[in-house]
């Protein structure tokens, strides 16, 4: 780790006034700051020619505080690098300071408490604080959602990258609404390949699909209003929608994606929201037939559809079928996207196609949020696609993909048969395990089992997490798309020998 250097008396200013030795002053002030932790072990201090004009001193006074600090043990230098703090504090120092220090952090430590009754919070922020601690990503074996990292081109989007980083004009300011070459790239991208109904003007660029979703929410709902979403579902719009204050009402799911049956005669939610061409987490596709259903229904109750087009680019048995927007209700229809499973996810980008009515005040919605996004991530994005490159990379990374499909299923096979049935469609970057109804009668817990995994480095979810309301299965959500190939059987096992570790 390197060792970071600090301007630490940058708050400090000589009083050429008060008859105390400059040179005294000086050394005081970085003592104080060493035995109070303002200066950490290790840290490099700023040079004396730089201490000495900042300070307005001469460069003698300086050298000679610093010269009286490495005497006491306070500092110590390293050839042609400069002073640092020292590592061993003198104990009889410490000592002598560290009754201070403990009792002003006491007393300060009781202030805290007295006023922290007196400070509110709003109903959301009572709600969130109720929350489990916050999840950390492993991004490695399991882990849904997470691509093959390492077979990402590198080399080529850093070329990319680096030729749109060294562009002046991508360093300022730029549209709200996005990049308008990524706009347009992407637009014509969209509309042959999932065939949208939509221009470059419809089209917002966001910070990942999950503030496409926020916008699109804060637009077109009210606090207290209600919202369908599938169940079990994606985890981030249940989020997204509390976060509005609107209650996420769960329609179950099945083989062919969302039950359309189950949808309400007599809806009184605004919107429905679904991933109809690889449903998450159970895997179904909606076929066409039912999503023109879904739409002839949202349509006649006048009720939003936000259409979540997860996995759309990753299918190995057949081709996808076209986008729900393009199906002749693009009016009634939010289309959300994102670059962090086809390209990934640290790129934090993804956009919201909406009818041209809404874009002002999706746009405006997003200024209020976050402003602009990063304008040179966008500017590879666009050249990225543009040259062929997105094309190229998703269709190698299908083949890529279908090979790990079919590692983690045969794995399972062998090592889980007996405990789990896996859900899958020939799509996607995922597979779900439900364990058999015994098992789970025998006390089998998969946020237990998940809690186990993580500690052996094993990224899975537990199914139950991903309801609404109590959970109709338990099981485990295993993304194979970051596990290599040759890793998957025993990586599987593992999850096998935590199951039977659990249930002794």
């Amino acid at each position: 780790m390197k060792t970071a250097e600090h301007d630490s008396l940058r708050d400090f200013v000589c009083d050429h006034q008060s008859g105390i030795p400059l040179q005294l002053q000086i050394y005081q002030a970085i003592k104080k700051r060493i035995l109070t932790g303002r200066l950490l072990p290790t840290t490099r201090l700023p040079s004396s020619r730089h201490l000495s004009v900042s300070l307005s001193v001469s460069r003698n006074t300086v050298n000679g505080a610093l010269e009286q600090l490495k005497a006491e043990g306070y500092l110590v230098t390293k050839p042609g690098a400069g002073h640092f703090v020292s590592q061993e504090i003198p104990d009889n120092f410490l000592t002598v300071n560290k009754g201070n220090i403990d009792t002003q952090t006491s007393a300060m430590q009781t202030t805290i408490k007295k006023e922290i009754p007196n400070l509110s919070l709003s109903y959301l922020g009572q709600k969130l604080t109720a929350h489990s601690p916050n999840r950390v990503f492993g991004n490695s074996s399991f882990e849904a959602g997470v691509p093959d990292l390492k077979a990402f081109p590198l080399k080529k989007w850093n070329s990319i990258y680096l030729r749109h980083s060294q562009r002046p004009s991508l360093l300022g300011y730029d549209s709200l609404q996005g990049y308008l070459p990524l706009r347009e790239v992407l637009a014509e991208y969209l509309r042959s390949s999932r065939g949208l109904v939509c221009q470059a003007d419809q089209v917002i660029i966001t910070t990942g699909a999950q503030q496409a979703a926020t916008i699109a929410i804060q637009i077109i709902l009210e606090k207290g209003d209600e919202a369908y979403v599938e169940n079990p579902g994606y985890i981030g719009m249940r989020k997204a929608l509390e976060t509005q204050d609107v209650t996420p009402v769960g329609i179950n799911v099945g083989s062919q994606g969302i039950d359309v049956d189950a949808l309400p005669d007599q809806p009184i939610g605004k919107l429905l929201c679904v991933t109809p061409t690889h449903q998450y987490p159970m895997g179904g596709i909606v076929p066409l037939a039912n999503r023109l259903r879904i739409l002839q229904w949202a349509a006649q109750h006048h009720i939003w559809v936000m259409e979540d087009d997860y996995d759309s680019e990753y299918h190995y048995d057949h081709k996808p079928i076209a986008a729900m927007q393009g199906l002749g209700f693009e009016e009634h229809v939010l289309y959300v996207g994102s670059f962090s499973k086809v390209l990934y996810p640290g790129l934090r980008l993804g956009y919201l196609v909406v009818p041209q009515r809404l874009v002002n005040p999706c746009v405006q919605a997003k200024n209020h949020m976050s402003g602009q996004t990063p304008t040179i991530e966008q500017a590879a994005v666009a050249e990225f696609i543009e040259t062929g490159q997105f094309v190229r990379h998703i269709r190698k990374m299908r083949i890529n993909y279908n090979a790990k499909l079919n590692a983690i299923l045969a794995a399972c096979q062998h090592h889980l048969s007996d405990l789990a049935i896996p859900q899958y469609t020939g799509a996607g970057m995922h597979i779900v395990l439900t364990f058999n109804l015994q098992l789970c009668k025998d006390g089998l817990s998969d946020v237990e089992l998940v809690h186990a995994l993580n500690n052996k480095q094993l990224f899975a979810s537990a199914l139950s997490a991903y309801y609404v309301g109590k959970a109709r299965h338990q099981g485990l959500v295993l993304g194979f798309a970051n596990t290599d190939i040759e890793d998957m059987n025993h990586l599987v096992k593992k999850v096998r020998q935590e199951i039977d570790t659990l249930m002794k």
